[in-house]
């Protein structure tokens, strides 16, 4: 094995001699925002208000649930509380109490639900244009903010050119028929997950 390893050297040492001819050509690449798409689209736009209406309904919820529990505690504290009065008020505040908790976390499975279900109809509906456009100007790659979590510095006209043209050439396309789901009137009442998403750029 020993013999095999000089051989193995040259080869990589070869390969890596041959690499700058071949990584001369500056590469091309592009960034794609899909919160911007979705701020620009009226398409992109329109699906994703399923995800702020959810957002608004869980809110408003769990809000209720909140000043229901505040009113109680109040009671609760009052002095001129019956003592015989009390223990079942305090029973019910409990019970009430994880009611709110379990209605948190339902509520942020619910967000989160809607919310892949929204990111993914988008991504469905651009990933085509996304991909014909990269080819149209020979990219290489195509960056998303999906993946980048810092960014030092990036000159903010080319950052938006490329996910610009992608939304006008996405509300020019033929409308989709299960491009926007009609949302739903949501219930009354909805708490906000913890997790919404803010479009950025």
């Amino acid at each position: 094995m020993r013999l095999l390893a000089p051989a193995l050297a040259a080869l990589c040492l070869s390969a890596t001699l041959a690499l700058p001819a071949m990584a001369q050509e500056a590469p091309r690449f592009a960034f794609f925002s899909i919160n911007q798409l979705v701020r620009s689209s009226k398409k992109a736009g329109a699906i994703f208000s399923e995800l702020e209406i959810t957002g608004k309904n869980l809110q408003e919820k769990l809000q209720a649930k909140g000043q229901e529990l505040q009113a109680m505690q109040q009671q609760l504290n009052s002095p001129s509380l019956d003592p015989d009065k009390k223990e079942a008020l305090a029973k019910k505040f409990r019970d009430v109490e994880f009611e709110a908790k379990k209605m948190q976390e339902d509520s942020q499975q619910e967000y989160q639900r809607v919310e892949k279900k929204v990111g993914e109809a988008i991504t469905k509906l651009a990933a085509p244009i996304v991909e014909q456009l990269a080819k149209e100007q020979k990219l290489q790659l195509v960056l998303s903010d999906q993946a980048i979590q810092i960014l030092s510095w990036g000159d903010e006209a080319w950052l938006k050119g490329f996910t610009a043209e992608i939304s006008k050439r996405l509300d020019a396309s033929e409308p989709a028929a299960a491009a926007a789901p009609a949302a739903k009137p949501a219930a009354p009442a909805a708490a906000k997950p913890a997790a919404k998403p803010a479009p950025k750029k």
